[in-house]
This record gives structure tokens, C-alpha cells and sequence, in this order.
């Protein structure tokens, strides 16, 4: 089950992020063929091995990220990665500290394509990135710490 996030001016996309898993590939496939030529931006997939890893079609500024769990902890058991949803989330929040939160202007024309939300990783991470954002760009500011 996949969900989109469209902040503040659909009508007008500039950039788009989303996150996936194996089993949103069809999905990101069709997001990926409604986008204009224009948009820019970055899909991160997470899958559990390289042999999942399928071709998958976005506008040329856009740029995709396989994230394989079992290549990223040394196991002394085969087949074990890190949780389900972790490095997706992981990669996604340091997106977001680089594109987004450096400049919350910047986030203008942005669409959030969110997947993997069978994981509960995900599913609470989506939850709070919406939120985030939501705040920010309504023009809410969290005070700083000690305030």
C-alpha cells in the first residue's frame, strides 16, 4: 500500500522523493510513467537481496537508490540483514536533512511518494515525516530545546 504527499502546489512539480520496497515496484512504475520529463529528484527501493533488484523507468533527473538489507551487516548466519524498513528509512531522513531541512523554501513543489508501509518502520516514519513537513511548511516553528 503505497500513499502520495503533494506539498503545496501540485500543479507545479518540481521535485519528487519516494520509498519503496519490492513489492511497490508496479506501483513506482506507474508513478514513475505520470511524472513530467522535468522532475527531478531521488527513489530509494529496499529490498532484501540483489535479485530483486528490477529495471525501473523515471524521468532522467531522477535518480534510483537500491538498498539491499543482506549486504549491510555481516552475519555469521546467511540470509540475515538488518530490520525490514530501516535502511529505506535511514537513507530517506538523510535525504531529507540534505534537500529539505537545510532549506525548507526549497520545498516549494515537492511530491512524497511513500511505500513500504508493511513495514511498521515505515509506517511510523511516513507518519512523522508527514507531520514535519505539514509543520514546516505551514509556517510552524518548534522551538528550540530549553525554550
Amino acid at each position: 500500500m503505497s500513499q502520495e504527499l503533494v506539498f503545496l502546489d501540485p500543479e507545479h512539480l518540481d521535485c519528487v522523493l519516494a520509498g519503496g520496497d519490492a513489492a511497490d515496484l508496479p506501483g513506482l512504475r506507474l508513478w514513475c510513467a505520470t511524472l513530467p520529463p522535468e522532475s527531478y529528484g531521488r527513489i530509494f527501493i529496499e529490498v532484501f537481496s540483489p535479485i530483486q533488484i528490477e529495471p525501473l523507468n523515471p524521468p532522467p533527473g531522477i535518480g534510483v537508490t537500491w538498498i539491499c538489507r543482506e549486504q549491510l551487516r555481516p552475519s555469521p548466519r546467511p540470509g540475515i540483514g538488518i530490520p525490514r524498513g530501516q535502511a529505506l528509512a535511514d537513507a530517506v531522513d538523510a535525504w531529507l536533512d540534505e534537500w529539505l531541512r537545510a532549506d525548507p523554501a526549497s520545498g516549494r513543489h515537492f511530491t512524497v511518494w511513500t511505500g513500504a508501509r508493511t513495514s511498521s518502520i515505515m509506517h511510523s516514519f511516513w507518519r512523522r515525516i508527514e507531520s514535519e513537513l505539514t509543520r514546516i511548511w505551514s509556517g510552524e516553528r518548534t522551538p528550540p530545546a530549553g525554550a
